[in-house]
């Protein structure tokens, strides 16, 4: 499976893990710049979510280190289905 794929087959299973989240921003130090939310602004479990893909970019690095390229200053979003 090539890099671009491995990406995208976990960025699928975030959002099924993280049903509220609807996007999210890298930037090119790989924090997370952006993160969009499908509910109120002040909703508790923003913070959480915030860990949550914080996680997933560590062990999707650690375990694909050639992903870090692909993942630097990108957004994504879920997509319609």
């Amino acid at each position: 499976m090539n890099t671009e794929a491995i990406v995208t087959r976990h960025v699928r299973e975030l959002f099924k893990l993280l049903p509220r989240l609807s996007g999210f921003k890298l930037g090119a130090d790989l924090n997370l710049v952006d993160l969009s939310v499908n509910t109120a602004p002040a909703f508790p479990e923003r913070r959480g979510l915030y860990a949550s893909v914080m996680q997933w970019i560590i062990e999707l690095a650690e375990c694909n280190p050639e992903a870090v390229q692909l993942m630097r200053g990108r957004t994504f979003a879920r997509s319609p289905r």
